[in-house]
């Protein structure tokens, strides 16, 4: 199973973030007139890790994590759901706001580190 795959059967199975976004998960982009609040997520980087020969090379996948809301305090609750739906898999890389002020979307940014 991918990392993606298995991103998204961890969030939409968890009920915190289950709660929030119901099955609004989607890999980038989000259809239009998607209801907020949702999440989107796309691979930002990877790469092979290598070892001994005879020993599997593990794959490091960065993945950005976006979490939007109509509000601040919405994206940020949704984005400290999403962090703990995570914790014990992989690692938090990074973390910040941004605000569209033409479409009025908050969005907190995680960027997510998984060994596959």
């Amino acid at each position: 199973m991918s990392i993606e795959t298995t991103l998204y059967a961890t969030l939409a199975n968890n009920a915190t973030v289950a709660a929030l976004v119901s099955t609004r998960i989607y890999p980038v982009p989000a259809p239009e007139q998607t209801a907020f609040p949702y999440l989107t997520y796309f691979n930002v980087a990877g790469s092979r890790i290598s070892t001994l020969p005879g020993v599997g090379d593990g794959v490091r996948k960065r993945i950005q994590i976006n979490c939007n809301a109509e509000t601040y305090a919405g994206s940020k609750a949704l984005g400290s759901a999403v962090i703990g739906a995570l914790e014990g898999n992989g690692y938090l890389d990074l973390e910040f706001d941004l605000y569209d002020p033409t479409t009025q979307v908050f969005t907190l940014v995680i960027d997510w580190s998984f060994m596959d």
